[in-house]
């Protein structure tokens, strides 16, 4: 786990439990899950209390999806947090 981490990586509610890397796939996976549960962006993001811009950047792979965030929106698309995690999860555990 040597990745160039950009952030803070960590517990707290503004860290992150992602490196860099592993953001794009994250948000495909955010982006998927939503889609299938025929929410537009705006409609997830006004329900997470994030801005549309923001969660467009989370989705894209441009900006970090922090511990609170991720649960907020879990809770709104009915999901587990692991469930949005679990692609980098899987990618970290076939790296090592």
């Amino acid at each position: 786990m040597d990745r160039d981490i950009k952030g803070s990586r960590g517990k707290g509610p503004d860290s992150t439990p992602f490196a860099e890397a592993d953001w794009e796939r994250v948000g495909e996976t955010l982006r998927t899950l939503r889609e299938m549960r025929g929410m537009r962006t705006r409609e997830l993001a006004q329900a997470a209390g994030i801005s549309i811009s923001y969660l467009g950047n989370i989705e894209h792979g441009r900006k970090k999806l922090t511990n609170r965030v991720l649960a907020l929106i879990a809770k709104e698309l009915g999901v587990s947090q692991i469930a949005i995690m679990r692609p980098a999860l899987e990618q970290e555990v076939s790296a090592s």
